[in-house]
């Protein structure tokens, strides 16, 4: 463990983060005590918060570029669920003084290089925030903020029974990375061992599809603690339950030709989070809507269930291809 020089407070913001707030004259380029933003008529402000921790939510030796894009997607990811179009952040750097890794000048500037790149990839701009030396680990916390049209919000308390459930995309891939990652007895080849720590890294906010899906989703989440448990949050906030059929949950051709070999890795890859694609639910009159936004959009939209009475404490069934019951934990990561 050794100690490094870097720059102090108000020379690290002048230099990397107040060029990041160029877009919003109310930031102030950071020199204020708050950021001053104006307000939309007729929208409503979301706002939404994540921490990552080093070695909890990455490996610490993550590529500082790539640590500074999955922090501001995975918040930008929550901003999707509920429908919103991204527009600020708020950045909360703890810096460890010593360690593994040289959380110097060098690191500071590919970090803010990646919240750059991301930024114009998502057209929001950051305002604030705070920075603070720690004895570890590497600590960010990003606030992001969206506006939604005034009541069109997609909140997780609308489904209702006879409601079919979508997911975007496909799931499982990020649990592969993040195993791989962390060297957990799973070997997958290239050019999938590649795709498959993308998709952990730099997880994909379905912000167009949540812009989309207003109108027509009952309910909306996103995938950040695994399918079965962010589904049994729907279920809780709805009071209702679902039935899932787990062979028409989407996987990529990677996980898929993977749970060919292990039958018993479809659970891991369930409850594994880290898809960061949108669960939702939507009524069945909108099913041919759903159908053409998924063309409209060219992603993958799959109705893999249907919301049903909650008649006991069970939130969340699967059943096979025959329709058996099959046991898959509802668990997810456990933040605590």
């Amino acid at each position: 463990m050794t100690q490094y020089s870097r720059p102090n407070e108000f020379d690290l913001i002048k230099k990397y983060l107040s060029p990041l707030t160029q877009a919003e004259v109310g930031a102030a380029l950071l020199r204020d005590d708050a950021a001053v933003v104006k307000t939309k008529k007729n929208y409503q402000l979301v706002v939404t918060m994540d921490t990552l921790i080093s070695d909890v939510h990455f490996v610490e030796e993550t590529p500082p570029d790539l640590i500074a894009s999955k922090c501001l997607r995975v918040n930008i990811s929550d901003l999707a669920a509920m429908g919103a179009d991204p527009a600020y952040y708020s950045l909360s750097l703890s810096l460890p003084d010593s360690g593994n890794v040289k959380y110097d000048a060098s690191w500071i500037n590919t970090f803010s290089q990646g919240l750059a790149i991301e930024q114009d990839l998502y057209n929001v701009t950051l305002i604030g925030g705070d920075t603070v030396s720690t004895p570890g680990p590497l600590s960010l916390t990003i606030t992001a903020f969206g506006w939604v049209k005034k009541d069109c919000e997609i909140k997780r308390s609308g489904a209702n029974i006879g409601d079919l459930v979508y997911v975007s995309g496909t799931i499982g891939d990020a649990y592969l990375g993040l195993s791989t990652l962390r060297k957990n007895n799973i070997k997958i080849e290239q050019p999938h061992l590649n795709y498959v720590i993308d998709r952990y890294l730099r997880p994909q906010p379905r912000i167009d599809l949540g812009r989309r899906l207003t109108g027509f989703a009952s309910s909306a989440i996103d995938i950040s603690d695994g399918f079965s448990q962010d589904l049994g949050h729907i279920c809780t906030a709805s009071h209702v339950s679902a039935t899932i059929r787990a062979s028409d949950i989407p996987l990529s051709e990677t996980a898929r030709a993977m749970v060919e070999v292990n039958s018993k890795l479809l659970e891991e890859l369930i409850s594994g989070g880290d898809d960061y694609e949108l669960l939702f639910t939507v009524p069945v009159k909108f099913q041919k809507n759903i159908s053409q936004l998924a063309k409209e959009l060219e992603i993958a939209l799959t109705q893999v269930g249907n919301i049903e009475p909650l008649l006991d404490s069970h939130l969340v069934t699967f059943l096979d291809s025959k329709g058996i019951k099959v046991d898959i934990a509802s668990s997810g990561y456990q933040h605590f």
